[in-house]
């Protein structure tokens, strides 16, 4: 083990850093622990603010954890503290107010913020970005004076922020610029069944266009597609995806590329500083999602406080969650190009599921669910243990096939 007595600083406290000062405090309970954030608010899970923005959560309905958990565990939440320089030469970080605060051992965390599409007319009244509790409960209270709303970004979050503006009584368009919704968790097929599926709670979709223009001459009151449709609404919500948040590292002189460049054991190129989550760029991958945000996390704090050191080998992405109310799990490979790949689809659109799996010699390498989750845990132990499920392929997606009966799960 390292010295007890380390002063370990986490810049950030989304679900990496916050995963982080966790296990930091488990495996050493000694460390002292400070997350310095520029956020007024105490961790909260980023898909809950689509509960604020519908009114079925108050901000405090949704902190993971209370006051006295972080006592408890003895981490020192800094809120509406900005980090602006890491000192890493005096291994200092500086502070808005011109502070100075040491530490042995530092971890990046402080994610991403959406990215701003170049379109004209981006900075009028009534356009809007969701990454924050601030940025839910402003748009609930615009909501308030609209009626038509449009969601620039057919994605995971663009479709939950629809849903969550339809819920608040809005007449919803999303507009997605791919030929299909979701295009790198579905296929054609799901993808499809997907969008009749929204469209039948009413929110309309429009596939394969640009948005070139929002006009209006003091709020917004329509966009302009590359078309030439024009689409009213006097809201925008823009959700064309996250850039990380590498300001921070690239003016203290630690190496960045789209994100914060790490190492397998999630150190920087500057000594004793570390990073998690979405910040993070491994092997030319960017990844923005949760269970990464997770995994990199529980090895940056081990790393960080043990000597024996863990390597991170990258990630298979993986989503589980619900879309407009719609359970969906996308796992890997989901649109092999190379032939060498085997498909096994089954879709029931009345009852709205669709199963595919996706194998390379007998093996699952990807696999997309949706409409149910009956099946999830077990297709994931397949994956996870690299199953050969040849002799299955035909009854494998039946409804009432028996996991069991596959040897590595018994």
């Amino acid at each position: 083990m390292m010295k007890d007595s380390l002063d370990i600083i986490i810049v950030g406290n989304g679900v990496a850093g916050v995963t982080a000062a966790r296990i930091i405090k488990n495996k050493n309970p000694q460390t002292k622990v400070s997350i310095y954030t520029d956020e007024p608010h105490n961790y909260y899970p980023r898909p809950r603010l689509y509960e604020i923005l519908s009114g079925q959560a108050q901000p405090e309905d949704v902190y993971l954890f209370s006051e006295q958990w972080y006592t408890s565990k003895g981490i020192n939440v800094h809120l509406n503290t900005k980090v602006t320089k890491i000192k890493t030469k005096q291994k200092q970080i500086l502070l808005d107010d011109k502070t100075t605060v040491k530490y042995d051992k530092l971890l990046l965390a402080n994610g991403a913020h959406p990215f701003i599409p170049p379109i004209n007319g981006i900075e009028t009244k009534g356009v809007f970005t969701l990454r924050s509790l601030q940025d839910a409960l402003a748009i609930k209270q615009y909501a308030e004076t609209t009626k038509k709303a449009t969601v620039i970004g057919g994605g995971l979050l663009g479709l939950e922020f629809a849903y969550s503006l339809r819920t608040l009584g809005q007449q919803v368009t999303v507009v997605e610029m791919f030929q299909r919704l979701l295009p790198r968790q579905l296929d054609q097929d799901a993808a499809a069944m997907l969008k009749s599926k929204i469209e039948e709670t009413g929110i309309n979709v429009v596939l394969g266009a640009k948005t070139t223009e929002i006009r209006g001459k003091k709020t917004v009151k329509e966009i302009l597609l590359d078309n030439n449709q024009t689409i009213a609404g006097d809201l925008v919500l823009l959700s064309a995806g996250i850039r990380p948040n590498t300001q921070l590292a690239s003016m203290s002189g630690i190496h960045v590329n789209k994100g914060v460049l790490v190492n397998k054991h999630l150190q920087t190129s500057t000594n004793d500083v570390y990073a998690a989550g979405d910040i993070t760029e491994f092997e030319g991958k960017l990844y923005g999602i949760i269970p990464v945000a997770i995994q990199q996390a529980n090895i940056a704090a081990n790393n960080m406080v043990t000597t024996e050191q863990i390597n991170y080998e990258g990630t298979t992405p993986s989503n589980t969650l619900k879309i407009v109310g719609i359970d969906l799990t996308s796992i890997g490979i989901v649109n092999p190009e190379d032939k060498k790949y085997e498909e096994l689809k089954k879709a029931d659109p009345k009852q709205g599921i669709y199963k595919k799996l996706v194998l390379d010699n007998g093996i699952i390498v990807g696999a997309i669910i949706m409409g149910t989750t009956k099946c999830v845990a077990s297709i994931k132990s397949l994956i996870n243990q690299k199953t050969n499920i040849t002799k299955y392929r035909k009854t494998i997606l039946n409804e009432n096939f028996d996991y069991k009966k596959v040897a590595s799960l018994t």
